[in-house]
């Protein structure tokens, strides 16, 4: 465990500038909430809110699919495997950071949601309750681009991690039914997508628990394929 923490913890030391990026957007809706009239701009700020969320899910995808090349890249890989650490603990930990990044871009929006939206008369319990489904949904996608990170460079990565959830999304769409639980990032965001002021809501708990399952999938088999590649080959 204390190995997975310090990979963690290096994860975040390394990427801290985009982190910091990710962040400031949601300073940006913090001073609106100071310059505007809450109340009556409400309707602008929850788009505001909505689009951070849109954010997060890009944000996790870039993480994750740069993540494991960056380290190839850099040949700091070879050095932390060299000390005894596990290939499962490297995937672990990495994951582990790409959460700690989430969680806390979750929990700042949520703060800072609860304060300019709260003003305007949004529910809390609803908007913490779209916190997790958006934490959840963004962890989906970090994680399956860790998947695709672990043989792919990170535009590929990338590429194949947004066909990959968008294809449910579109059949979904397109055909309605249960077509987008295949991977659930659709029924996580669908209710976000259509929160307002006015809407009675309640908690629908299959696209969560299947969202977990998936997130342990991910990260069950990025471990594995990452355990057969050759990580010794420079990359570019």
């Amino acid at each position: 465990m204390r190995v997975v923490l310090l990979i963690a913890a290096n994860f975040l030391r390394a990427q801290r500038w985009p982190i910091l990026v990710l962040l400031l957007w949601v300073l940006v809706l913090s001073a609106l909430g100071l310059a505007v009239d809450v109340r009556r701009e409400r309707e602008d700020l929850l788009i505001i809110f909505k689009q951070l969320a849109a954010y997060a899910i890009a944000f996790a995808i870039f993480l994750g699919g740069s993540a494991i090349h960056n380290e190839r890249k850099s040949r700091r890989i070879l050095t932390v495997l060299s000390k005894g650490v596990g290939r499962a603990q490297y995937i672990f930990g990495t994951l582990t950071g790409l959460a700690l990044v989430l969680v806390l871009y979750c929990f700042c929006m949520g703060f800072t949601g609860s304060w300019v939206l709260g003003r305007a008369g949004f529910p809390l319990p609803f908007l913490w309750f779209l916190m997790l489904l958006c934490l959840l949904a963004s962890l989906l996608a970090g994680s399956l681009a860790v998947v695709f990170s672990t043989f792919l460079n990170p535009l590929f990565a990338s590429l194949a991690t947004a066909v990959f959830l968008g294809v449910p999304v579109m059949a979904a769409l397109q055909f309605g039914g249960r077509l987008g639980h295949f991977v659930p990032l659709y029924p996580l965001l669908d209710l976000f997508l259509k929160a307002s002021f006015e809407t009675a809501w309640r908690a629908d708990w299959i696209p969560i628990l299947l969202a977990l399952a998936e997130i342990v999938a991910c990260s069950l088999l990025a471990s594995w394929i990452f355990e057969r590649r050759d990580i010794a080959v420079s990359v570019d």
